[in-house]
């Protein structure tokens, strides 16, 4: 695949071009560099609040008045706040475009964050909080990124808490959104059936703002984990079933082995034909649901499997699934597994390269997170994947300590 466009505005907001011809339809797609990577323990969730307070009213809209635009004009838009990055976009009729640059620069420049907005909004988000507690194995889940991730921001959940949530202040909502919606943190994606003269010419107009204050320090990966010995943790629930989870630190995503981890977490658990469900699941009947898990952040990571079993099973769960683990790494694969692997990913690949949208996001994601030659190479990189890559990869990821949690209701 050909690299996007690049194009700097005098601002330092980074554009991205990719032309699409024939789609009739255009993505818009404003990626911050930030998220709960850069709050503090009092800030926990600001970045993911702030993302709903931009669709509350900004120098142009009305609050509930951006939807409604951009429906009358054909458009889709939403937005989502990761751990790394918040990312705001709006896939519209070509012929519309430029309402979608119009509704998304006055998102990042120009939002009101009105105090009876704020007051409206907490709400809503410490429901959304409330509403997670409703999955049993939540306070699992929140554990494992916790434990993973100790000694480094990653280890904050992006939604935040109830207390810190109902804490925030206006003052301290609009600095943030200052220092860190910032133009140095932005970059533009904008993926379509649009000339590229036209695409940069409306990224000129839109986005080429400025702010008065200095971008906020964003983090660098300076915080190592600390998590060094294995951890098994139980959780109580009012559950028929258990949820088992095991997994492990992996630390900051390589280009050089990334795509023998991809072809590795394929055969794993790749769906119906992935060996956790041939084996776990479908023959020896251990697990109800089991699949693999993985978060990349910029600076670390983590890979494991997770699984439905019935009581009892959460041990016999992880033992056979390490089996496996174990298996793989020893080299215990033939060439037709692999290949059947690779031939998936590639498929995927193919059919998020159809849709605007999606292509955007993989552009977006590459190149924010400095991983470019990732979303670049994907097809020749996991073409060039070998049995002993994925042995390698397989023994790679699981090397470090084991985090294993159960939620049951014992």
């Amino acid at each position: 695949m050909s690299a996007p466009v690049e194009h700097k505005l005098s601002n330092g907001v980074t554009v991205l071009y990719e032309k699409v011809p024939g789609v009739k339809v255009v993505s818009v797609q404003c990626w911050i560099k930030t998220g709960s990577v850069n709050e503090n323990d009092k800030l926990s969730g600001i970045s993911h609040f702030l993302e709903h307070m931009l669709f509350n009213g900004t120098k142009k809209f009305k609050p509930g008045e951006i939807d409604e635009y951009l429906d009358a004009k054909g458009g889709y838009n939403n937005a989502f706040t990761s751990l790394d990055v918040t990312n705001y976009y709006v896939t519209i009729p070509t012929d519309e475009a430029e309402a979608a640059y119009e509704v998304v620069s006055d998102m990042v420049f120009n939002a009101l964050l009105l105090q009876s907005e704020i007051d409206r909004e907490k709400p809503v988000v410490l429901q959304e909080i409330n509403r997670k507690y409703d999955d049993p194995s939540y306070k699992m889940w929140q554990d494992l990124q916790a434990t993973l991730f100790e000694g480094t921001p990653y280890s904050r959940q992006v939604i935040g808490s109830s207390k810190t949530v109902s804490e925030f202040t206006r003052e301290e909502i609009v600095d943030y959104y200052n220092r860190f919606y910032h133009p140095e943190n932005m970059t533009l994606v904008v993926v379509g059936d649009i000339e590229q003269d036209k695409a940069i010419e409306l990224a000129g107009k839109y986005f080429n703002q400025i702010r008065s204050v200095p971008a906020g320090t964003r983090y660098k990966g300076e915080n190592p984990v600390t998590f060094k010995s294995p951890v098994n943790k139980s959780f109580t629930a009012d559950v028929n079933v258990d949820y088992a989870v095991f997994a492990y630190p992996t630390g900051r995503q390589n280009i050089n082995t990334v795509y023998a981890e991809e072809v590795f977490g394929e055969i794993l658990s790749g769906g119906e034909y992935s060996l956790l469900n041939e084996v776990i699941k479908n023959q020896n009947k251990t697990a109800i649901y089991v699949t693999d898990i993985g978060l990349f952040n910029h600076y670390n990571g983590l890979f494991g499997a997770m699984a439905v079993v019935p009581k009892g099973n959460g041990e016999k769960f992880k033992n056979e699934a390490v089996a496996i683990i174990n298996d793989i790494a020893q080299g215990k694969l033939d060439e037709k597994r692999l290949e059947k692997a690779k031939n998936r990913l590639k498929s995927k690949n193919i059919f998020d390269e159809e849709n605007v949208s999606s292509l955007a996001q993989n552009i977006g994601y590459a190149y924010v997170l400095d991983f470019k030659d990732y979303h670049l190479n994907y097809e020749k990189g996991i073409d060039a994947v070998t049995l002993a890559d994925v042995a390698e990869a397989a023994k790679r990821m699981t090397s470090g300590p084991m985090y294993f949690g159960i939620t049951s209701n014992n």
